[in-house]
């Protein structure tokens, strides 16, 4: 059981009720004034539940908040620092018995005597320009500690202790009845409230014999600088070690301004003489209910946060999205100074595995430094993680939200997230499976059907070409014994169909199984001309132009000119087919682009369809009447371009021609090479 008031039981030690001490008492005028200020203030937010945010010296005079001990140790401890409600309604009074007698007397001497060393510490901290004078003000204020939290459990024994005139008197009856001085057990109670290292130090090492270990302090020349109030402090009336036959007003002019000072602070009790324990009682249950009103707003401002979020979310939000909406969101919460939302990447994982899912409560995550983090699952699995960055105690935060679910229900709509982007995924993986199967499926298929084709041939090859020949040889010597040209001229047909039928074979074969390309040194340009010299007659003949163009007539290659010379025969072939008789033009065209030889072939017949491009390089599809073509041409030129290393490429517009580009490699040839190098 802990005592914050000068009520003792019967028989407990004095030390037992020290070590129980949780804090000083807090002045009934300091409460007063702060309430007062928090009521008047309801304009500004306090009304809503922000008000045990404000910081006190924002809602009372700074004054007067420095003049009471209980209140500054309040206010700088790690629990309730910046909370002024909390103050209020966990901070005891000094009780009204303490306004008069000799208890009075002695807490007056003792208050005047701290507040003498606080405003000695204030000018000292200006003279040097110390970098927190505040910090100063409640060493010098706080430096008596021990004697407070005597006055705080047993103000008698204070009285008996002022009472003795003798220094190392006191100090046995210290030992005598504490087991240390008042310094050490000072030293205790401000390190177990969570004072400042300079109040700590202030409080064991503020006498003129503790020069010497200035060593152990932490900051030994601000501590002079307490030592010397303390030491200006003892020069005024209220001084505990006064020498005997010291006048009590000091004549040094600077002492008297601080004594001045110091009554105009100090001329009111240290005790309010009308403070009742009802009144203490109400005020303290006011700051209960003020808190609890300010816990139920924020806990309501989360519940509307987390409502305006889902409202304002799409049924198919991705986790990207939600991850910025749920971040900003959990910012929104007071406690919070930054959130992060992280999602685990699904493809380090089978979907989203990962460890097992830990408890509700999630502990904070200590290398990345969150105060807080709450898994998210998904499946039965952790598929992400909220982390949060607080300004307050997480546990304080986490009481707040677990009556409301909010928490709960954050993990099920990020659970609801993460399923239908798992889903989603699965789906993607379905369909892109499916696709890369139909077109494995599609690859089997066309290689079976060039298997096939390749047995067709050979098979028509070996039992046809043997009669083929013996219908050609037949016609040609028919055809030198003829004398008539009707004769002559039907022969003629039977043999050029014959070849026809031998060349249909010989196609079939090279589009099943395409012999290897034989390179060898010559002009691309001279294999084009040569081409386009005997499609010429015939594009005469049906009205079409054609033309071509040679970026370098004297390029060397060292390629198959039998495969180019079939490309372009099959390309321009097929540009004369696809021009509309009676015009039209035809345009070929060959370059060098690096280690690449490029041709194009351009036509202005009308273009390809789309029910033609699915089938274009298909064997025996024609995209022509019956009867003009097996449309073997295409294919045959596509293998050979595929086995020469190249790509056959088209681009086409309805109604306005093609383009055929094939890309073959280059290479110059080995003589050309070897000089080049030479």
């Amino acid at each position: 059981m802990r005592f914050q008031t000068g009520r003792k039981p019967p028989g407990e030690p004095l030390l037992s009720r020290l070590n129980g001490l949780a804090h000083l008492p807090v002045r009934p005028q300091t409460v007063r004034a702060v309430m007062t200020a928090l009521t008047a203030d309801l304009g500004g937010g306090l009304g809503d539940g922000e008000g045990d945010e404000e910081r006190s010296d924002s809602l009372a005079p700074r004054t007067l908040l420095e003049l009471d001990p209980g209140w500054l140790i309040a206010e700088r401890s790690p629990e309730r620092r910046g909370r002024v409600l909390r103050q209020a309604a966990d901070s005891a009074w000094w009780p009204a018995a303490l306004a008069s007698g000799p208890a009075a007397e002695a807490v007056q001497q003792l208050w005047r005597h701290a507040v003498a060393a606080s405003l000695a510490c204030r000018n000292l901290a200006r003279e040097h320009n110390d970098p927190d004078p505040a910090g100063l003000i409640r060493a010098g204020l706080l430096h008596g500690l021990g004697r407070w939290a005597v006055a705080a459990v047993d103000p008698d024994w204070l009285v008996r202790w002022m009472a003795e005139p003798d220094r190392e008197a006191r100090r046995r009856r210290e030992v005598l009845d504490l087991g240390a001085d008042l310094r050490e057990i000072g030293r205790r109670l401000a390190e177990r409230w969570g004072c400042e290292p300079l109040v700590v130090d202030a409080v064991w090492l503020h006498g003129e014999d503790d020069a010497a270990l200035d060593a152990a302090a932490r900051e030994p020349g601000r501590l002079a600088l307490v030592r010397e109030a303390v030491r200006r402090a003892e020069s005024t009336p209220w001084a505990f070690d006064a020498p005997p036959g010291r006048e009590a007003m000091p004549s040094a002019p600077h002492l008297r301004i601080l004594v001045a000072e110091v009554q105009a602070r100090c001329g009111a009790p240290f005790a309010a003489d009308d403070a009742t324990p009802h009144e203490e009682r109400m005020t303290r249950e006011n700051a209960r209910l003020r808190l609890r009103l300010a816990e139920l707003s924020r806990t309501e401002a989360s519940q509307r946060r987390l409502i305006d979020a889902i409202a304002d979310s799409s049924p198919d939000e991705t986790p990207e999205n939600w991850s910025l909406r749920a971040g900003r969101m959990w910012c929104g919460e007071p406690e919070v100074n930054a959130a992060r939302v992280s999602w685990r990447d699904p493809s380090s994982t089978d979907d989203l595995d990962g460890s097992a899912s830990p408890e509700s409560d999630a502990t904070p995550t200590p290398n990345r430094g969150a105060s807080w983090t709450i898994p998210l699952e998904a499946a039965g699995r952790v598929a992400g993680e909220v982390q949060l960055w607080l300004d307050a105690d997480v546990d304080a935060l986490r009481d707040r939200l677990r009556p409301t679910r909010i928490v709960d229900a954050w993990k099920v709509w990020a659970s609801r997230v993460a399923d239908r982007a798992l889903l989603e995924r699965r789906l993607r993986a379905a369909v892109e499976g499916c696709r890369e199967s139909a077109r494995s499926e599609r690859g089997r298929i066309q290689a079976a059907k060039l298997d096939a084709l390749a047995e067709f041939a050979a098979g028509a090859g070996h039992e046809l070409n043997n009669p083929l020949a013996v219908i050609v040889g037949r016609a040609q010597l028919l055809m030198a014994q003829a004398a008539e040209p009707e004769t002559a001229r039907s022969l003629g047909i039977i043999l050029g169909q014959a070849q026809r039928t031998h060349r249909i074979l010989r196609d079939l074969m090279f589009v099943a199984r395409p012999s290897e390309p034989r390179p060898r040194p010559c002009r691309p340009a001279d294999v084009l001309r040569a081409c386009v010299a005997d499609f010429r007659p015939e594009c005469e003949a049906r009205g079409i132009r054609l033309t071509a163009e040679f970026d370098d007539p004297e390029l060397q290659a060292w390629t198959d000119p039998d495969g180019l010379r079939q490309i372009a025969e099959v390309l321009v072939r097929n540009a004369i087919q696809a021009a509309a008789d009676g015009g039209g033009t035809i345009q070929l065209r060959a370059a060098r682009h690096g280690r690449e030889l490029r041709l194009w072939v351009a036509d202005s017949g009308n273009g390809i369809g789309d029910a033609e491009a699915v089938h274009l390089f298909d064997p025996f599809y024609c995209g022509r009447q019956a009867g003009r073509g097996l449309g073997l041409g295409l294919p045959r030129a596509a293998r050979f371009v595929e086995r020469a290393g190249g790509a056959l490429t088209w681009t086409s517009t309805p109604g306005h021609g093609s383009v055929f580009q094939v890309r073959l490699p280059w290479e110059a040839p080995p003589e050309e090479s070897t000089a080049k190098s030479a």
